[in-house]
């Protein structure tokens, strides 16, 4: 099925570019007076419009996993005219049906078992705990979770904090959104076990989680054995190791919250994508960058990153005393407040990045146009 889709999207790329995007610029309003040669189009499409092959298979999955064909413009925040292109092409290609009243009716059903459903919070928290036989707590960390599992511990020099239940399911419900084939998902560290939690909700998914803490892998690969999850462990210093020796759909890291820490993990995680494309997913707190969120913005440029969702107020670690600062806070907090309304409030939260890979930077076309010429 892989291979089908692979044709598709070839055959969808000469559509897009001909049939579409080159003969529908002579309804355009907006073009209207200009001189515009079909090698000028041809640069526009291939360096601003050109779908990456993983890019082309989140649109169909956004459109197959919709109640209506047009749900696909609220969902990718574009028009009817992005649309057109991918409901005609797959509708001539018998990928899909859709009746009078915009409903769309999946053909090709194979297509199911390579392209991850999106789930809401609540279908992954019940199906949670189903199988664990457990009651998710939303504001407890997720490794209480797993206590009956494994005794995990958290170490300090590691970085680690333990996630919120609750955050955990959101940033599981947002990789189920967008990853575009449910094969070769990279965790670059993983003490939040979003692996196990994503795992149990979808197990099409094939995981491979690196980190350089032994016991935390060893933890991970009990569960995956547990609930014959398909997960595999690696030890990996990433500021040791260049290349994994093999590509991914994409990565979540929840890195170090300095800036070197967000730039060692990004850089080592993009060289693991390849010609595809890839979606990465980025928990950052402010912890201690300030303004240099400046520089990360250059950052994220440089590696070809499209930041396509900045999501604020979702993620959250629960109140923990690892190190000796957390002591002083809490004497300072106490002397105003009550030391339960601390310990059951947030000790830090985090943002959720979401961007697209692009595997090369788009050239600037030298083209003079007004600021109106939709192009």
């Amino acid at each position: 099925m892989e291979k089908f889709l692979r044709g598709l999207y070839e055959k969808f790329l000469e559509f897009d570019r001909n049939d579409f995007f080159i003969n529908t610029t002579k309804f355009s309003t907006s073009l209207s007076g200009l001189k515009l040669s079909k090698n000028i189009l041809n640069k526009f499409w291939e360096n601003y419009y050109r779908p990456t092959f993983f890019g082309f298979l989140k649109n169909v999955k956004t459109i197959i996993y919709s109640k209506v064909a047009f749900d696909f413009i609220l969902k990718t925040s574009s028009e009817d005219w992005k649309l057109w292109p991918y409901f005609k092409f797959l509708k001539d290609e018998k990928v899909i049906n859709v009746e009078k009243n915009g409903q769309v009716y999946l053909l090709k059903k194979g297509i199911l078992n390579l392209i991850p459903k999106p789930q809401t919070e609540k279908e992954i928290k019940d199906k949670i705990e189903r199988k664990l036989k457990a009651k998710i707590k939303e504001r407890e960390p997720i490794t209480n979770l797993f206590k009956k599992f494994q005794d995990f511990e958290v170490k300090a020099k590691w970085d680690q904090m333990p996630i919120s239940q609750g955050s955990a399911i959101f940033v599981v419900k947002k990789i189920l959104e967008e990853i575009p084939l449910g094969k070769k998902f990279l965790f670059v560290g993983d003490d939040d076990f979003i692996s196990v939690i994503l795992g149990l909700i979808e197990p099409n998914v094939e995981s491979l989680i690196i980190d350089a803490d032994e016991k935390l892998l060893d933890c991970l690969a009990a569960l995956a054995k547990e609930f014959n999850l398909n997960i595999k462990t690696k030890k990996v210093d990433i500021r040791k190791t260049k290349s994994l020796g093999e590509k991914f759909v994409g990565f979540l890291v929840n890195p170090i919250y300095t800036a070197a820490g967000v730039k060692e993990f990004i850089n080592f995680g993009k060289n693991q994508l390849g010609r595809d494309g890839g979606v990465i997913f980025l928990e950052v707190g402010d912890e201690s960058i300030g303004n240099q969120f400046l520089y990360l913005q250059e950052l994220f440029s440089k590696n070809n990153l499209i930041i396509k969702e900045l999501i604020t107020e979702k993620i959250y670690y629960p109140w923990i005393s690892l190190y000796e600062e957390d002591k002083e806070i809490m004497r300072r907090f106490s002397e105003t407040i009550d030391k339960k309304v601390i310990k059951n409030s947030p000790k830090l939260a985090a943002s959720l990045y979401v961007f697209d890979y692009l595997p090369s930077k788009p050239r600037k076309i030298k083209f003079k146009k007004p600021i109106y010429a939709y192009l």
